[in-house]
Formats: structure tokens, sequence, C-alpha cells
């Protein structure tokens, strides 16, 4: 069974890591996540990106 997740974010890198997390725990393991950077400006994209898992999309837009 594979399921999708979207993950709308703005400045929330300290909340990201935790959502991450949480997705990767599953016990299903074919699952896509899709991460929507709405423009941050603080460490957000770095820590998506320190996440080395194909099924992890990241999509940052320059502007919120």
């Amino acid at each position: 069974m594979r399921f999708s997740t979207i993950i709308p974010t703005y400045n929330r890198g300290f909340t990201i890591k935790r959502a991450i997390d949480s997705i990767l725990s599953q016990s299903i393991k074919d699952w896509e996540l899709i991460v929507v950077d709405d423009g941050s400006t603080d460490n957000t994209e770095k820590i998506v990106k320190n996440f080395y898992d194909k099924r992890i999309k990241y999509f940052k837009f320059p502007k919120n």
C-alpha cells in the first residue's frame, strides 16, 4: 500500500525533523514525502536535505 504525505512549511526548521522522523518510523515502507517550503529563511532546507532518502521530495519556493 503506497501513501503520500505533503508537509507545507515556512520557517519550521525546529519541527520539521520531528515530522520527517515520524514518517520514517512508520511500519509501511512504501511511501513518499513531499515537503513544500514556502520561502523559509531559517535552516529548514538544510534539515530536510540531511535526510538521504529518495522517498523524500523537497520543493522550495523563493518567496512566501
